[in-house]
């Protein structure tokens, strides 16, 4: 769903950033390299940043005042560092959205809109799973029974 929003959305926008998985990249990866994969979405260059003082110097001077379209996808409760750097350094017209499973997060960080989604049920996801896995609405026949096991776990 973050996907197709940011894929809708980023048109309208010179400068944008989509990073997925946030919370299993968090287990692999510092939040300095989240910051620099963002810069380099929206820089389109790469960039290391060997400091704290030097990143929020080439915020200030390459990135303040830009209109920036953000997606932070499966942000877990434990980083929201990233979420409040990407909110002081982008102003005006910046849209970020967020998609977390911490229900406390949007209230935090005192956004302006959540949206909460609910849980498919079986039969829904059953529809989801296979028109990614077969293209269809519907598992084959010889694929029902593994389909529906997914499903529930």
């Amino acid at each position: 769903l973050a996907k197709a929003i940011y894929n809708q959305l980023s048109a309208t926008f010179t400068e944008k950033s989509f990073i997925e998985d946030i919370a299993h990249l968090s287990e692999t990866r510092s939040n300095i390299r989240l910051d620099e994969q963002l810069l380099l979405d929206v820089l389109k260059t790469k960039v290391e940043i060997p400091s704290n003082e030097m990143e929020r110097r080439m915020i200030r001077e390459r990135l303040s005042g830009k209109r920036v379209l953000i997606v932070l996808d499966d942000v877990p409760e434990f980083d929201a560092s990233l979420v409040w750097k990407c909110v002081e350094w982008f102003r005006g017209g910046t849209v970020i959205i967020i998609t977390t499973r911490d229900v406390d997060l949007p209230r935090i960080l005192q956004v302006d809109s959540v949206f909460r989604l609910k849980l498919m049920d079986e039969d829904e996801s059953l529809e989801l799973l296979s028109w990614h896995a077969f293209g269809e609405a519907k598992p084959k026949e010889e694929y029902n029974y593994l389909a529906k096991s997914v499903v529930s776990h």
